[in-house]
């Protein structure tokens, strides 16, 4: 780390379209911004269940009540508008799914929702699990940008 930033190696296309396998990203660690996260930010947490750090996209917020049904996302009986999904459907899944989230939990997914294991499949992560906040693409150079 330095600066409190540090590089993270995307792995796997959980996040197609916007990031790929192989893609560097730079991390703000959460030490250096105690900002809490918002909607629509790209996050590196460590789930209980898991051993290692994902990358994912956090889609619900504190105290907010998660809904997948008919190909949707809602959020308190909303549907997000998820214009990072470039198409993408919202929701693929056979079966409905409800999520109430505490006062300290995010629900977070990936962009590519067929091909992502994320809080559908493990649950809310806490905000003490997400180490840090994605800053921008650093690798390969021609994609480099602010996300």
């Amino acid at each position: 780390m330095i600066a409190g930033f540090h590089l993270f190696r995307v792995q796997g296309e959980s996040m197609l379209p916007t990031l790929s396998h192989g893609d560097y990203v730079l991390v703000r660690d959460r030490k250096v911004s105690n900002r809490p996260p918002v909607r629509g930010d790209i996050v590196i947490a460590t789930p209980e269940q898991r051993e290692r750090s994902i990358l994912k996209r956090v889609v619900g917020l504190p105290s907010e009540r998660i809904a997948l049904t008919e190909g949707m996302l809602l959020i308190n009986d909303e549907r997000l508008a998820e214009s990072y999904l470039r198409g993408l459907p919202p929701y693929l899944g056979l079966e409905d799914h409800e999520f109430a989230l505490g006062d300290h939990d995010y629900f977070v997914m990936g962009d590519n929702r067929a091909h992502s294991t994320d809080s559908r499949h493990y649950g809310p992560v806490r905000r003490a699990q997400i180490e840090g906040k994605v800053v921008c693409r650093v690798w390969p150079p021609l994609r480099w940008g602010i996300l």
